[in-house]
């Protein structure tokens, strides 16, 4: 067992070159935001039609090539409406 701990003769000693790099390189620290009062805000989505007007513009950017159609009799489950 010793033996086989034992440096070679002709063993070529490596030089490794060791880098440390912070988990916190370019880490940019937290900026307060301003933000619209609650009520304003929910004011606007009222005004342009709520949840539906989101919905109608998600439909129309979204490209149609490769979507799939849901299946027929499927679109009101969970009971919400259409």
């Amino acid at each position: 067992m010793a033996f086989a701990q034992t440096p070679e003769a002709g063993a070529t000693k490596v030089d490794y070159q060791i880098s440390y790099r912070s988990a916190f390189t370019g880490y940019e620290a937290y900026k307060e935001q301003s933000v619209q009062p609650w009520k304003e805000a929910n004011d606007k989505v009222g005004q342009i039609g709520g949840w539906r007007a989101y919905a109608k513009e998600m439909r129309q950017t979204a490209p149609d090539a490769g979507q799939e159609q849901p299946a027929q009799g499927h679109g009101t489950h969970g009971g919400g409406k259409q």
